[in-house]
């Protein structure tokens, strides 16, 4: 898989996790201060995840690979899945 093909595939990739992580990251720090601590928590866990799913949005395009980056992308569908589970949990507190 060429250079092109890559950043093709990471870009959208790239858009989708930063669609969920500016709303994740402002909503944390505009209501830091009305929450408690647990609800303060799992936002930075939602945050965190979220980066990750961001560092492997970016790994897509930068890492060179003979192949489709399959692994990488379920990683992705996996933190994605994560962040919305620590969201439930994070709402019922």
């Amino acid at each position: 898989m060429n250079a092109r093909t890559r950043w093709q595939l990471a870009v959208p990739l790239i858009g989708l996790s930063l669609l969920m992580i500016v709303p994740a990251v402002g909503g944390t720090w505009v209501f830091w201060s009305e929450f408690g601590t647990t609800y303060r928590a799992l936002s930075v866990v939602i945050c965190l995840v979220l980066l990750a799913q961001l560092g492997l949005a970016v790994s897509i395009g930068v890492r060179p690979t003979g192949d489709v980056p399959w692994l990488r992308i379920g990683l992705m569908a996996v933190t994605f899945l994560v962040a919305c589970g620590v969201a439930a949990v994070r709402r019922s507190v």
